[in-house]
């Protein structure tokens, strides 16, 4: 009996050393079952994502200075780019009174925006991480023209290329179709076909605004604890404390600490959480009308090492814009935030 149980350990034993082995031997796995792996790049390793629609196009590309920080630039294949007049005539079908018949209006066409370069938001890191690597929920192996046309995957004219450690991996991206869901990818090299998550082909979307980050702000408020804001030649510093939780945070005059300015507070929440960012310019983009003239500035900072800073800039011609630590450049800032500079005036006031 003993000797039998000595045998069934021995057994069990030795399955035990030969699971832990294959475990060992085992590679790392990144791909979850129900996924299957079209190309094997790592974060490390992707260099650059494009996709374009046979019209405009997308490219992500992972940039290392002055930051390790991801930037998406958007635009218009060479050539593709619509041709507009300066304006159009439309014809109303009521003049604005009883019997007043059609109006002529003049609308001004939208200008084309050029091609743009702009930080990546959360979202960015998020679609980097869909292809590194690269998966599908399925393997379609090579399939014949019929099929192919049927999966929108015939002179789709959208492509999707992948850049890893140098070298450049094409697909033939599928275009919309009535009745299929998902999105296909055919290699152009191997002519093999994947299913692709839905949400791929939306996310790279050269048409929207999805990646583009239009926070003023990476950091959040608990993490400066000063502050000093310059208008024109004058200027004053104030303190923050207390800012873990917004209800409790409290604003004062760095020369007195312990007296709370409500003033001061009132207007920074205006500055800190209500400047709604309109549109985002390119990397070294400038407004039509040139710089704008900064005339607000706010430097912060926590524990006398610098965190931030916000510039507002004035175009009587073109709103107010505003730029940061975060911006590629200057961005539109929403009507009426010009008046934050009236009354950062009054704040800093002795």
């Amino acid at each position: 009996m003993k000797a039998q149980s000595v045998s069934i350990y021995g057994a069990l034993a030795l399955v035990g050393l030969v699971a832990a082995y294959q475990t060992w031997q085992r590679p790392k796995e990144t791909v979850k079952a129900d996924q299957v792996t079209i190309l094997d790049a790592s974060k490390q390793s992707l260099e650059k994502v494009h996709f374009d629609d046979g019209t405009r196009f997308i490219d992500v590309v992972k940039r290392v200075e002055p930051e390790a920080r991801l930037w998406v630039t958007l635009g218009y294949l060479p050539g593709k780019a619509p041709v507009v007049d300066a304006g159009i005539v439309i014809e109303t079908v009521d003049g604005g009174a009883p019997d007043g018949g059609a109006l002529p209006v003049t609308v001004k066409t939208p200008e084309v925006p050029p091609t743009r370069t702009m930080k990546t938001n959360e979202r960015g890191d998020t679609l980097w991480g869909r292809f590194t690597p690269f998966v599908g929920t399925r393997a379609l192996g090579t399939l014949p023209d019929a099929k192919l046309d049927e999966l929108g995957l015939v002179n789709s004219g959208r492509t999707l290329e992948l850049t890893v450690a140098g070298a450049v991996r094409r697909y033939v991206a599928s275009k919309p179709v009535s009745g299929i869901i998902g999105g296909y990818v055919m290699d152009e090299k191997t002519k093999e076909v994947f299913l692709l998550p839905t949400t791929v082909f939306s996310e790279l979307d050269p048409a929207s605004q999805l990646l583009v980050d239009r926070r003023l702000h990476v950091f959040k408020q608990p993490e400066f604890d000063a502050f000093t804001v310059k208008v024109d030649e004058q200027s004053a510093d104030f303190v923050q404390t207390n800012a873990d939780i917004p209800a409790t945070a409290k604003v004062a005059r760095k020369q007195s600490p312990d007296k709370p300015d409500e003033m001061a507070k009132n207007w920074h929440d205006k500055i800190w959480n209500r400047v709604i960012v309109t549109d985002v310019l390119g990397e070294n983009e400038l407004p039509k009308a040139g710089a704008p003239k900064v005339a607000l500035r706010i430097d912060y900072s926590l524990r006398g090492q610098p965190k931030g800073w916000l510039e507002i800039g004035l175009d009587p011609t073109a709103g107010t814009w505003a730029r940061t630590e975060n911006t590629a450049s200057w961005v539109a800032v929403h009507q009426g935030a010009d008046q934050l500079v009236l009354e950062a005036k009054k704040v800093i006031a002795p």
